[in-house]
């Protein structure tokens, strides 16, 4: 009776627990803290006086009870370290996102500084020279380009040519087998 007894709580404590799982998938700590404390508080019960029945169901639900509360502490506890984890994520991001802002801003002001420099110092000659520099030196890019273009255009034919030319001895060689009767 007692084993039977004691299996009933046991289930009754599930039931009542509703074996709910937590953010990581595993029993909550509330139910698991309701399930042990229900068995110990049975097995404490049946050692405490007599052994009856009213001893192994008061020790089960005091012992659910208290591990019930205990459990939910833990759980509590849990979700307010994964609540300050989560904040300390956010505002880590929150201070990488300004950091960049921060090198963005810094970077844009060395451009528009140099920028000015050259502004305070620069005369009409200077910029007339630059424009020239820039002029000649576009125009050997240009002529490099060409004579780049020309050679792949020539590497390109020869090896098209290269290839007509395997073609060919390959269709000679066939052509002189039969020719002489080897085929």
């Amino acid at each position: 009776m007692k084993i039977y007894l004691t299996v009933c709580l046991l289930i009754s404590a599930v039931l009542i627990g509703g074996c709910a799982t937590g953010s990581s998938g595993r029993p909550a700590a509330r139910d698991l803290g309701l399930i042990g404390g229900a068995i110990l508080g049975a097995i404490a019960g049946n050692q405490i006086g007599s052994g009856g029945d009213g001893n192994v169901i008061a020790g089960a639900v005091l012992g659910g009870v208290l591990g019930g509360v205990a459990g939910e502490s833990l759980d509590q506890r849990k979700e307010k370290l994964e609540a300050a984890e989560a904040q300390r994520q956010h505002d880590y991001e929150q201070e990488v996102q300004a950091q960049q802002k921060l090198e963005q801003s810094i970077r844009s002001l060395e451009a528009q500084r140099e920028l000015d420099a050259i502004a305070r110092k620069a005369t009409t000659e200077d910029v007339l020279a630059a424009e020239r520099e820039a002029a000649r030196v576009e125009s050997i890019l240009a002529a490099e380009r060409k004579a780049y273009q020309a050679s792949q255009d020539r590497a390109r034919r020869i090896k098209e040519a290269q290839g007509r030319l395997s073609q060919a001895q390959q269709e000679l060689a066939e052509l002189e087998r039969k020719n002489a009767g080897l085929d």
